[in-house]
């Protein structure tokens, strides 16, 4: 008796269909696997963004011995776009940072919400999608020489609040300043929600006299494999925070 050995065409056809299947099936769990993957490494790192942007503004304004935020009737250096607006909001503290000549320097700092495109192509990531969709946020610092007002060091037998040195009594009447010059910036957060479309219709910035505390809202968003991804997703992230030597 004959025993025929071997697959018939239509056997092998078969499975190869069913191998076809299997193959497709794994493809498609790689590659949601991925994407997972992808976004909550992003998220991850947004996140830590997050915390990182606002505890450093957190610190500062525990610190600070003068505070403004200002949607209006500020600059901060000179050319177009440098006034503080309602999209373009900015946060001003005067805080004690060093020495010179044996006394207490004050530095003043001005945090402000901006377009991606005044920054650097050198600092900053190659990101088309982001120059048209998120805001920046940078931190503006006097200097010793090279800005108006420039540090304030009190003179001897003097503190901040009754030093007559002029850049003290600039930095003391921080509210009635209209311009700022020389200022450095440093860019401290990128792919930030823009301040006017924050969720909820909140502010970047607002300060509550009444309690000497101000409120950071920021929201990160990122463009992740072709999604845009905010977080939080349907919140600002907040922090308020009181400023300790605030008259």
């Amino acid at each position: 008796m004959k025993i025929d050995a071997g697959l018939t065409l239509v056997e092998v056809l078969v499975a190869m269909a069913i191998l076809g299947i299997v193959l497709a099936l794994i493809t498609n769990w790689q590659t949601q696997t991925l994407q997972l993957t992808t976004s909550t490494s992003a998220q991850a790192q947004q996140l830590a963004d997050l915390n990182d942007v606002t505890g450093y503004i957190g610190d500062r304004v525990r610190a600070a011995v003068r505070v403004r935020v200002a949607t209006s009737g500020l600059t901060v250096n000179t050319g177009t776009g440098n006034a503080c607006s309602a999209s373009s909001p900015c946060l001003a503290v005067v805080i004690p940072e060093g020495t010179a000549a044996g006394a207490l320097k004050y530095v003043l700092y001005v945090y402000r919400m901006q377009a991606r495109s005044v920054v650097s192509s050198d600092d900053k990531l190659d990101d088309t999608w982001a120059e048209d969709n998120v805001q920046v946020l940078r931190e503006y610092r006097s200097a010793d020489t090279a800005s108006t007002p420039i540090n304030c060091v009190p003179g001897a037998g003097e503190t901040f609040e009754t030093s007559v040195v002029s850049a003290c009594a600039t930095m003391r009447n921080l509210d009635t300043q209209t311009s700022l010059t020389g200022f450095q910036p440093f860019l401290i957060a990128d792919y930030l929600t823009p301040s006017d479309a924050l969720p909820g219709g909140v502010t970047a910035f607002s300060w509550l006299p009444a309690s000497r505390s101000v409120t950071v809202n920021v929201q990160s968003l990122r463009r992740v494999r072709g999604v845009s991804k905010m977080l939080p997703a349907a919140s600002a992230y907040t922090l308020t925070v009181q400023g300790r030597n605030l008259p």
